[in-house]
């Protein structure tokens, strides 16, 4: 068999390997959902209504194969402990769609931001 026909043969091999590989390729991930349904709203502290604070915290879930928390922090803080915390610990009660991949229910982290505003 010549050189050329030999390195063809090899290219031919390799492209058909990664076309392969390409189409197995893991399907994408469903992120991890809130149900906000399944909880109680975030209650607003009373001495943060009485300073007028607002603002937006962002939080990290991660949720388990059955949509409950098993974790949770502060990514972003809203400026405000207390709001940052009675966000967290309340939206930790709440029940998620767990993330999915290849159809399969999986541990993953959710991102939710909550956003504080007194109108």
């Amino acid at each position: 068999m010549s050189r050329i026909i030999r390195t063809t043969l090899q290219c031919l091999s390799l492209a058909l390997a990664c076309a392969a590989s390409a189409h197995a390729a893991p399907q994408t991930t469903r992120p991890p959902m809130l149900d906000f349904a399944s909880c109680a709203k975030p209650q607003y502290p009373h001495a943060d209504v009485q300073a007028a604070h607002e603002g937006t915290v962002k939080l990290g879930f991660l949720v388990d194969e059955n949509g409950k928390v098993k974790d949770s922090k502060v990514m972003a803080s809203s400026g405000f402990t207390t709001l940052d915390e009675a966000a967290r610990s309340a939206l930790a009660q709440c029940s998620f769609r767990p993330a999915l991949k290849n159809g399969k229910a999986v541990r993953e982290w959710a991102k939710v931001q909550y956003v504080w505003t007194l109108r």
